[in-house]
């Protein structure tokens, strides 16, 4: 297990399961989880919600369950289904708080991907959005 699979499973993630679903491919999870943690569904759900848009809002958050529940981060997929089953049936009362929620864990995985390197490259997990 890479040093970055096993923060994650430190981090409450199955990463046994996750990585069977990734053919034990750590370089291509990694990949998927850099691609991940910049999608634009993050950014989409917060001005959703602020503009009381509950079908945009429910899309992005229901394409985040998706994401987080394939990349096996357990504890974030927690949060966001706190947020789309209430968008479903059109509830948008505090979610904006749980969205908070949800952005706080995304930033510890942010912060955890920024601290590892990758040993055989020498770079940065990933590089931060300007």
């Amino acid at each position: 297990m890479s040093k970055l699979t096993e923060e994650l499973s430190n981090h409450g993630c199955d990463m046994k399961v996750t990585l069977e679903r990734f053919l034990g491919d750590e370089d291509f999870y990694e990949k998927c989880l850099r691609e991940m943690l910049n999608d634009s569904s993050f950014e989409e759900l917060g001005k959703a919600i602020e503009a009381n848009d509950v079908k945009a809002a429910f899309e992005s958050a229901h394409t985040l369950k998706g994401l987080a529940a394939n990349m096996g981060l357990d504890p974030m997929l927690d949060i966001v289904v706190e947020l789309v089953e209430p968008l479903r049936n059109g509830i948008l009362d505090g979610m904006d708080v749980i969205y908070l929620k949800l952005m706080e864990e995304k930033k510890e995985y942010d912060a955890l991907c920024l601290k590892l390197v990758r040993a055989e490259e020498k770079r940065p997990f990933f590089e931060e959005k300007r």
